[in-house]
């Protein structure tokens, strides 16, 4: 009996020493969420988004030479070119810095392209007989094989015309000269004011 009682005390000395013992407990933390920063628009991603649309306000306008479509009801060509692609940019960070260039000089500020890396934007030339480069026309979508250029045309005005269209087939085709994109140059980036926090004061800045 002497030694059940012992037993008893040693089992109850255990017991409270065990839940006296503060067990350690390992906290699972979770790895931080990795938010990949948002794209940068150049502006050409700015025209591939905007022409589509904006481009169907100048169809329908008649051809006249040297009539820019934003003062006027016609357009020709160069006029109509320049007009979709700065207006294309407002309310964005950029600008067209030209606000308008003939044709030779569009061909000057533009570099050649595949057909294949076209997009929205870009330019489609052509040449006359004597070889020269005296008309054009702005890409407004891709699809499948086939793109689509809006043009100024004398005889239709404003239209929109296709690389499988029968205009192309028989006439604009034999007259096709490249493909072409505007140089990074034409474009100016605005410059806004805003503020920087800089050792703890807050300064102005120009922040483009």
């Amino acid at each position: 009996m002497r030694y059940y009682k012992a037993y008893i005390v040693i089992c109850l000395l255990v017991l409270l020493t065990s839940c006296s013992t503060t067990r350690e407990v390992k906290q699972i933390i979770p790895p931080p969420e990795i938010i990949e920063p948002a794209p940068v628009e150049d502006p050409y991603d700015v025209m591939e988004k905007n022409v589509p649309n904006l481009s169907k306000v100048y169809i329908g306008k008649d051809y006249k030479f040297g009539s820019n479509p934003d003062k006027n009801v016609e357009a020709d060509c160069s006029h109509l070119v320049c007009a979709i692609a700065r207006n294309s940019l407002i309310g964005t960070k950029y600008e067209f810095k030209p606000y308008y260039y003939p044709s030779w000089k569009i061909y000057e500020n533009t570099y050649e392209i595949e057909k294949s890396e076209t997009r929205p934007g870009d330019i489609v030339f052509f040449k006359d007989l004597q070889k020269k480069q005296n008309h054009l026309g702005l890409i407004t979508k891709i699809k499948d094989d086939t793109v689509y250029f809006v043009q100024a045309s004398s005889s239709s005005g404003v239209i929109e015309r296709s690389t499988k269209s029968e205009s192309w087939i028989y006439y604009w085709k034999k007259r096709f000269d490249s493909f072409r994109r505007w140089k990074l140059e034409v474009f100016e980036e605005k410059k806004t004011k805003g503020y920087e926090v800089n050792a703890g004061r807050e300064t102005s800045t120009l922040i483009q």
